[in-house]
């Protein structure tokens, strides 16, 4: 009875610590302060850094104003709302303006703590717009590719 008491003892003991060791899936976001974050408020995805996907009030002056709205996070997926912000490179993209986008984000597939995949569903002069993401790591950075076209690989 007693042998039975301390292994009750220690599986109680041993139950909160194992499920602290087990890390939460986490995004890349193409930031350079914190690259890969659970819930990032604004998400980097096209590499030259004429999108990313944040809040409302969000802009290129302001990242850190506004956010992403995350109404699911962890396990197979993760979904969020907010705007994708794309630059329209007129007459070039150093000197382009950003415009906003309703958007909503799915993310999924994690492999090793990290999604990656990423589906940006958007509003575009009128109707939605798809734009499908695969992670990538490249000379010790993780970038958004394309994917899903009949140019690119699979997603």
């Amino acid at each position: 009875m007693r042998a039975i008491a301390l292994i009750l003892a220690l599986l109680c003991l041993c139950g909160p610590a194992a499920a602290l060791a087990q890390a939460e899936v986490r995004l890349a976001t193409q930031g350079v302060e914190e690259p890969l974050q659970v819930e990032p408020p604004v998400v980097g995805y096209t590499g030259d850094g004429t999108g990313y996907l944040g809040g409302r009030t969000t802009s290129p002056r302001h990242l850190g104003r506004g956010g992403l709205h995350w109404l699911s996070w962890g396990g197979s997926s993760a979904l969020a709302h907010g705007y994708a912000w794309l630059n329209d490179c007129r007459p070039y993209c150093a000197r382009g303006t950003f415009h906003r986008h309703q958007a909503v984000i799915r993310v999924r597939r994690p492999r090793h703590e990290l999604y990656t995949r990423m589906t940006i569903k958007f509003r575009y002069q009128g109707s939605w717009a798809y734009d499908h993401r695969i992670l990538e790591y490249a000379d010790g950075y993780y970038v958004w590719g394309i994917c899903g076209s009949r140019y690119t690989r699979p997603c």
